[in-house]
């Protein structure tokens, strides 16, 4: 019996964390939305496979933090376990970017409103910044994931048919779907080998985003109903 290596290990990790291109997208739209986006667009080359691109206009990343923004368990949404009890963010663990990097090529642009200029960030496969030059992006983040599965031959295999790749495209604009539904001041546009599958305009309330997901002719069979919580604690 032998100890594996340490390279070996992280890419096993995190292939646990990362396990298809929906998981992806699902990763990074939601730092966008911890980062108060308004505004989302995610395109797909080659069902993912050949580039993921999700850009937002949120806050962007401090300059000061992009040295470790992708390393692992770097993370600025909480910084001990008591935070775990107060979270008010959907990704605190710190673990995605770095393991988005193991199996990917990566790369990152963000400018805050503090920012004279966009910076775009290549991460190696540990998540450490290998270079970086200045962009003409605007605030917010642009992260590209170039090769997904590159060195995780089992993984890309899986989308080896024409059916498991549309799958797969389906569950990206579920995804998309369901983030609408909940953000009904989110812009979302989706694209596919530059066409557009799918998109959202920012609307007033649910009721609306529903509207806009599903259509008017299922929101006419749908029933409206308030429930409240005896438990100020719990959400229902």
């Amino acid at each position: 019996m032998n100890q594996l290596p340490t390279d070996t290990i992280c890419l096993l990790s995190s292939s646990q964390v990362i396990t298809s291109v929906v998981s992806v997208v699902k990763e990074l739209i939601e730092n966008s939305l911890d980062a108060s986006a308004t505004n989302i667009e995610v395109r797909l080359d080659n069902y993912g496979l050949d580039r993921i691109e999700v850009r937002d206009n949120g806050d962007g990343i401090k300059s000061a933090d992009t040295s470790f923004m992708a390393l692992k368990h770097y993370t600025s949404k909480i910084s001990s376990h008591d935070d775990l009890e107060s979270l008010a963010t959907y990704g605190f663990r710190g673990e995605a970017l770095a393991s988005i990097c193991a199996i990917s090529e990566v790369t990152v642009t963000t400018k805050t409103a503090d920012d004279d200029v966009s910076f775009q960030y290549i991460l190696d496969n540990t998540g450490h910044v290998v270079s970086q030059k200045p962009s003409h992006l605007g605030q917010g983040t642009t992260v590209t994931v170039l090769k997904l599965f590159k060195n995780l031959p089992v993984r890309k295999q899986f989308y080896s048919t024409a059916k498991k790749c549309k799958e797969e495209l389906k569950k990206v604009q579920d995804l998309l779907m369901a983030y609408s539904v909940i953000k009904p001041e989110l812009r979302i546009v989706f694209t596919h080998n530059k066409t557009i599958i799918w998109q959202k305009s920012k609307v007033s309330d649910h009721r609306m985003a529903l509207r806009s997901v599903l259509g008017a002719a299922i929101m006419s069979c749908m029933v409206p109903f308030q429930h409240h919580c005896k438990d100020p604690e719990w959400w229902c």
